[in-house]
């Protein structure tokens, strides 16, 4: 447990994983810490499992259970499809990658980091334990604004709180030594700040994907020989689809695409899966879909009394989609540097939460390559992807670091292999090397964001990094 520190007042707008956790840090460590959630609570998560990296989640604390022959045991997982517990049954390992067409597949398959979390289990864990703390959770409250000085260069920017809309609408200025937007992917606090483009830049465009997901009952006396096997159809529809085994009775079918005019449904995809394997069932367990994040962070996540974690900070792997497990990763972040600020709260202070998100952890700048990445490749066709997964240019070995959440850039005698194998096709490795380029080009930057707070500093990064993202140079 993290040793006591000035009682501060602490602010969290969203009770999500990521405000919960952060929560449960800061409560622990002695703080007053008040999270203030606009739902009910009956209406509590999404009723499904999201991939989550196995490492952050050993890291937040969690007891993690162990795969024995594909199967994981512990006291943590499910004992039954609809049983309680956190983790499902299935180990996914390895995972295999499929071109959109499916006329081939990488040479190799990927280790998947990630283990298969049930998002109902996971709130109401770290909820009880932010409450155990000391935490007060306050449901059907709103947060709708910011209190203090919220115009301004960042440095000038000093929140002192939140104002609340409550139980029949009654508003409230909730007075805070620092606030936290947790409040997902619309951000409603960080973007209500204006610092020059520093901070308050709200998500769109490429930015936004449009998923849907099932999970369905199998019978398993229909399964072929092969059964049906982990996989991504990696680039289809310019977003990516799967089938994940739950265990050996249930399997999550879904996929996600880019949000944009004219984008392909991902329900009529996931139901042509569906229609190729004659074991999955029409009985459906749980599922849905909606918009979510695949963007990447603004150029800095903290200002005086401020600072914002998970989706709201754009902390989600754009490549995937996935965003519990790097938002949980970034509520440690913020709850190490809150807590050895030793009660300062100006943005000097809070400054080591960006270090630590874009450049110690490397998170940041593995997240911001990969985001620059995506938004190049995710214009190929579906021949194209098939191509590069043919000559294996696009190859295990390149995926399984992006899936799982780092840049990979081929070395020198990679690229020339990829020369010689794609020599046909040279407006497709011109794609592909524009894509690589750019995500170097993009890593390199972050691993130079200012160590300590300088505006001079900090706006030179700022406007190199605007240029990368904004096209070549």
């Amino acid at each position: 447990m993290p040793e006591k520190t000035k009682a501060l007042k602490i602010a969290i707008a969203g009770a999500g994983p990521a405000g919960l956790l952060l929560a449960r840090e800061l409560a622990r460590a002695g703080m007053k810490v008040t999270v203030y959630e606009k739902r009910a609570r009956a209406a509590g998560a999404h009723d499904w499992s999201d991939a989550i990296e196995y490492d952050v989640l050993r890291d937040a604390g969690f007891d993690m259970p162990v795969a024995e022959n594909g199967i994981f045991r512990g006291k943590l997982v499910k004992k039954s499809p609809a049983g309680k517990g956190l983790f499902e049954r299935h180990a996914i390992d390895p995972l295999e990658i499929w071109a959109p067409d499916l006329s081939c597949k990488t040479k190799t398959d990927i280790r998947f980091g990630y283990i298969l979390t049930d998002r109902v289990a996971l709130d109401a864990m770290l909820r009880a334990e932010a409450v155990k703390a000391g935490a007060q959770i306050l449901y059907s409250h709103q947060a709708v604004g910011l209190l203090g000085r919220t115009k301004g260069p960042l440095d000038k920017i000093r929140v002192e709180g939140l104002r609340v809309r409550g139980p029949k609408n009654k508003m409230a200025d909730i007075q805070a030594d620092i606030t936290v937007d947790a409040t997902g992917m619309d951000s409603i606090l960080r973007t209500g700040l204006s610092a020059s483009g520093a901070i308050e830049r709200p998500f769109g465009g490429k930015e936004l994907a449009f998923a849907w997901r099932t999970v369905r009952k199998l019978d398993r006396a229909k399964l072929g020989p092969g059964g049906i096997p982990d996989h991504y159809r990696y680039g289809a529809h310019g977003g990516y689809f799967w089938t994940h085994l739950h265990d050996e009775k249930t399997i999550d079918v879904g996929g996600g695409v880019k949000d944009e005019p004219g984008r392909v449904d991902p329900a009529e995809v996931v139901r042509g899966i569906i229609d190729e394997y004659p074991a999955i069932t029409s009985k459906e367990l749980r599922g849905g879909g909606g918009r979510v994040l695949a963007g990447r962070s603004p150029w800095s996540l903290v200002a005086s009394g401020f600072l914002a974690v998970g989706d709201a900070a754009g902390q989600v792997i754009p490549t995937t989609g996935c965003g519990v497990g790097a938002g949980l990763a970034g509520a440690m972040m913020a709850a190490r540097t809150v807590i050895e600020a030793g009660g300062n709260t100006g943005i000097d202070a809070l400054w080591a939460y960006n270090r630590r998100w874009f450049v110690e952890s490397g998170r940041g700048a593995n997240l911001a390559a990969l985001g620059a990445l995506k938004d190049i490749l995710q214009d190929l066709s579906h021949e194209e992807i098939a191509f590069l997964m043919e000559k294996d240019i696009l190859s295990g070995e390149m995926l399984t670091p992006s899936i799982n959440g780092r840049f990979f850039a081929p070395d020198q005698r990679s690229m020339m292999s990829a020369l010689v194998s794609g020599i046909s096709k040279p407006s497709i490795l011109m794609k592909l090397g524009k894509a690589v380029s750019t995500g170097k080009k993009v890593y390199a930057h972050y691993a130079r964001y200012p160590r300590k707070w300088s505006e001079k500093g900090f706006e030179r990064w700022k406007k190199r990094a605007e240029t990368l993202f904004a096209g070549p140079g």
